[in-house]
């Protein structure tokens, strides 16, 4: 549920719809570009298409963009729950079940699977219609520096 205090998801809910190019917080999500399609505390769910910068040496979705994805989206998903300290990935574990081409468009989603003080661990996978492309799970490690 979202709170009083929690102006983060606030932020994220003004940026339903956008281009992560009009509103996003970091040059990463702003070049990555994809829509927000609804935010709520500890849940994200983005659209983006598959871009030809994107691709590998055999024309599908590169994996290390899939990862970059997966860790911008997760961020932003930590970002969501409105905490006072910043949390940093500690590791990113990815599985690649399927491939995307140029111009699919894909959607992908977050949830936060614990909320601990020390450490957050969140899942998220990214889609092509319904079949699932990337499944992905990261632990994030309080910083302890105030969060932004």
């Amino acid at each position: 549920m979202e709170t009083k205090e929690n102006a983060h998801l606030s932020y994220l809910k003004s940026c339903i719809g956008l281009q992560a190019s009009e509103k996003a917080l970091s040059p990463v999500s702003k070049w990555l570009n994809a829509k927000l399609l609804e935010a709520e505390e500890g849940y994200l769910k983005v659209e983006f298409v598959v871009k030809p910068e994107w691709l590998n040496p055999f024309g599908s979705f590169h994996g290390g963009m899939a990862a970059a994805f997966m860790d911008d989206l997760i961020g932003t998903t930590v970002y969501s729950l409105g905490l006072k300290v910043q949390y940093s990935t500690i590791n990113l574990n990815l599985d690649y079940l399927s491939f995307a081409l140029e111009g699919d468009v894909l959607w992908a989603e977050c949830k936060i699977v614990r909320k601990g003080i020390a450490v957050i661990n969140a899942e998220a996978f990214i889609y092509k219609r319904k079949k699932l492309l990337v499944k992905a799970a990261s632990n994030l490690v309080n910083t302890g520096a105030k969060a932004y």
